[in-house]
């Protein structure tokens, strides 16, 4: 007889673990499988081990997260409290510099993503989001499926059967997606599939899956290219700058002038830099240079970021640089209008939603996705006490 579950989560990043810390502390008792089409926790908050050395950390997707307190919300306050006191996140002070088009450091401070608190996890953001899933787990109630890419699923006789790329076959009586890939019409390409999974899978027509479905794939997506540099020993950087973690950031004719969305410094364990740098609207160029070679695009980069460095006066010399990869992002950021939190979940089907593209508070960011998991749990709950 097949095992089933209580509750299938389908991604691992920090929306998934917000919900699942908060409905773990609410008594929820059943089991919990966790699926992640990547090779462990994070998500869009994952960290990057050097290829030479597991000991050289980058957080390489969203290093960060902030709190703007004009927003009244207590479930949030009381999170993040709890994160602080139980010394998962700490404060990134005095940490964030932002430049404009002329190399100079801007009087007017333009991101949103580092307006209010600002806080950063006290290890790394994979292991955040680890500590955040387990918070709770003190009775060993998750299953974790990694590296396992969902290609199809159905709800058939109140349970919801749900198919890996691996043909491994998950049951449950509850799902909950975190990443809208299965609801948005680029899972076509992605999943090589005729049909939008999440309308395959239900047989008839349903006022909320329609509707958000429908709202889903008017959403757009930034699409980023990051690449993640570690430089030789005993490299840093000089005067306020020399720092643990440091954040330079551009105002809009900044990132057109100089090609970078924003450069993150972590030092490492051997007086090394990690150095993750962000781009956007890049594609032409950067698809160029890998199709002649890739040393050739790692160089263009690397020239890109000691001009900066140089120019801007952080440095006087170049960094030697060591280690070297690339990451895309497909659809890294939400843009347009986010969905209806109203939509979060859908009782008949036994389904709910959660993640940075929901319009709440933080839409399009971290904050975004932690707010939706605590929204998330509340609904699942009272939805779960009500057909316990």
């Amino acid at each position: 007889m097949e095992n089933i579950y209580d509750l299938v989560v389908i991604g691992g990043g920090i929306s998934s673990s917000t919900f699942i810390a908060n409905i773990l502390k609410k008594g929820f008792k059943g089991k919990i499988a966790v699926v992640e089409a990547g090779r462990g926790l994070g998500g869009r908050c994952s960290t990057r081990y050097s290829y030479k050395d597991k000991k050289l950390a980058l957080n390489h997707g969203c290093p960060n997260f902030n709190v703007n307190y004009s927003l009244k919300n207590s479930s949030l306050d009381d999170f993040i409290t709890e994160l602080l006191d139980k010394n998962l996140i700490k404060n990134l002070e005095n940490s964030c510099f932002e430049f404009d088009e002329n190399y100079k450091l801007s009087k007017n401070y333009t991101n949103d993503f580092y307006l209010g608190n600002v806080y950063t996890s006290t290890c790394n953001m994979s292991k955040l989001v680890e500590n955040l899933i387990n918070l709770y787990n003190t009775k060993n109630q998750i299953d974790f499926y990694f590296e396992s890419l969902i290609v199809k699923l159905n709800f058939n006789s109140k349970l919801w059967n749900i198919i890996s790329n691996k043909n491994k076959k998950i049951v449950g009586k509850f799902l909950v997606c975190t990443s809208n890939l299965l609801l948005h019409k680029r899972s076509l390409e992605i999943l090589n599939v005729c049909e939008i999974p999440l309308r395959k899978a239900v047989n008839k027509k349903n006022i909320k899956i329609d509707e958000i479905i429908k709202l889903t794939n008017k959403q757009e997506y930034i699409k980023r290219n990051n690449f993640l540099i570690f430089t030789k020993e005993n490299c840093h950087l000089e005067g306020i700058f020399d720092k643990d973690i440091i954040h330079f950031i551009f105002n809009e004719k900044g990132q057109k002038e100089i090609g970078f969305e924003r450069i993150i410094f972590q030092k490492q364990f051997n007086n090394s830099l990690g150095i993750v740098v962000h781009t956007r609207n890049m594609e032409h160029v950067l698809d160029n240079y890998d199709r002649e070679n890739k040393k050739f695009l790692y160089q263009f980069i690397s020239n890109k970021l000691n001009k900066f460095l140089i120019k801007s006066q952080i440095t006087f010399k170049n960094l030697l640089l060591d280690d070297f990869s690339r990451m895309t992002w497909r659809a890294s950021q939400p843009i347009g209008e986010g969905i209806p939190e109203r939509l979060q979940i859908c009782e008949e089907y036994k389904i709910g939603f959660c993640g940075d593209w929901f319009q709440v508070e933080g839409y399009g960011s971290v904050l975004g996705a932690i707010s939706s998991g605590l929204k998330l749990s509340k609904k699942f709950i009272k939805f779960y006490e009500i057909n316990d």
